[in-house]
């Protein structure tokens, strides 16, 4: 299993923006979809379940960040957000319909403090204007990790399944390509170590698979096509999934087209399969009602040259572990269950440490009391003898704390203690001091 930083070039529809205020909203950014196979990476859709909710909050910068030596780095990098943060977040990030989508929201007084922003919020301008209709590049920035397995998925083959997904943002990509290729060489991406990393870059198609030539010879083609009623050569696959795209209920998503009948999915992910047909006008329309189906999956014989190595690896490993129901798991449940056999040692030890750690507490706040303890009783001891032939009482000593009372004992100043100051024979001071006689003469 190893990790990859990854780059999902998309695109979206210029319909798709909108604003309010200072506020502008690019809607249903889709940066992966269901099964989608991309550099023969496989993207399961549960795997994008699992991690679609993380772009929630994660920035849009403008461009992928770069550092001052040209390499790409986190959105979330300080010198990231001085350089590339034009006030643009994702929001509503979900996995709707077999897509992960997310909505990108931009603040165009913060944006307009960057030339990149402002640039950037002219595009959006011009796109809601109708005056530049063309799709709008963006790229899901990426972290994941590939578990060896063949397949075939939407018809492409895969040799690895992508797993444990963690994005990091989504570029609005103005200046670059939105379509690059891992030949090109799209730079190192610095991680958080100061290691580099290569990256990846690969472009998602999230419109429908053409499946029309399928199963039909090309000679025969026009002439089924004339028989069923789609007569018309002249009419593209582009044509026709606009027309089937119209007929779709709301957040339907066309999947694939046949060539009589198509798939899609609904709101909810479910797929259906409906009939069509293509006048000879070019207008397209639904000749049968929707039928729920499921997605079916042929898995090849495998070969020598085709197996993956770790695997009998990892199974060898779960069956001297012990673990049972190792031969009836897939590949999936073979990946997570190894992987917490492997995590069982650190946790145990954690535990084990997190045991010591509540003794040692235990024991420290158990002396702690004998201290306090034996302080105590010290200090009612020393009150109890300084306040001894004295108008005070143990509890006035005791109200001085103990390093008081003990100086006191020391230095043998706790002799008897008058009202008087501590002075004593005060009534020998003053013997034959008449106030009354005093008062008679003031008057």
């Amino acid at each position: 299993m190893s990790k990859r930083r990854i780059n999902i070039v998309t695109a979206v529809n210029s319909a798709n923006v909108s604003k309010s205020g200072n506020i502008y909203t690019i809607r249903d950014v889709v940066h992966a979809i269901d099964g989608i196979v991309l550099n023969r990476r496989l993207y399961p859709g549960k795997e994008l379940e699992k991690s679609a909710k993380g772009l929630e909050g994660k920035p849009a910068p403008a461009g992928h960040p770069k550092d001052r030596k040209g390499r790409h780095i986190s959105a979330t990098n300080g010198e990231a957000l001085a350089a590339a943060w034009i006030g643009a977040y994702c929001q509503n990030s979900r996995y709707e319909g077999g897509r992960a989508m997310v909505d990108i929201v931009l603040n165009s007084d913060q944006a307009m403090a960057m030339p990149e922003g402002r640039a950037v919020v002219e595009r959006l301008d011009s796109a809601i204007a109708g005056t530049n209709t063309d799709p709008i590049g963006v790229s899901s920035g990426l972290f994941l990790e590939e578990v060896n397995a063949q397949g075939k998925s939407l018809g492409k083959e895969y040799d690895s399944i992508a797993t444990n997904m963690r994005f990091d943002h989504v570029a609005i990509l103005l200046n670059e390509r939105p379509a690059g290729t891992p030949e090109e060489g799209v730079g190192m991406f610095l991680n958080a170590q100061g290691e580099e990393e290569p990256v990846e870059v690969v472009t998602i198609n999230a419109d429908p698979v053409d499946r029309r030539d399928e199963g039909v010879l090309a000679g025969l083609r026009a002439t089924i096509r004339r028989l069923i009623g789609n007569g018309t050569s002249d009419v593209s696959f582009d044509q026709i999934s606009q027309g089937l795209y119209a007929l779709l209920p709301e957040g339907g998503w066309l999947q694939e087209v046949f060539e009589r009948y198509a798939v899609w999915r609904d709101r909810e992910g479910k797929l259906f399969k409906q009939d069509y047909s293509v006048s000879s006008e070019g207008s397209v329309a639904w000749t049968s009602n929707p039928v729920e189906v499921v997605r079916r999956v042929d898995y090849q014989p495998a070969t020598n040259s085709g197996e993956d190595p770790v695997k009998p690896i990892i199974i060898a490993a779960l069956n001297a572990a012990g673990i049972s129901g190792v031969a009836a798991m897939t590949d999936d449940e073979l990946l997570a269950a190894y992987n917490a056999l492997q995590a069982k040692p650190h946790l145990d030890a954690l535990n084990t440490a997190k045991t010591q750690l509540t003794a040692a507490n235990a024991k420290i706040a158990e002396h702690e009391l004998a201290i306090n303890a034996a302080a105590d009783a010290e200090l009612t001891t020393i009150a109890t003898e300084l306040a001894a032939n004295t108008s005070l009482k143990p509890e006035d000593f005791k109200a001085m704390g103990l390093a008081r009372c003990r100086e006191l004992k020391a230095n043998k100043t706790a002799a008897p203690v008058t009202p008087a100051g501590g002075k004593t024979g005060v009534e020998d001071e003053f013997k034959g001091y008449d106030l009354n006689a005093v008062n008679k003469e003031q008057k």
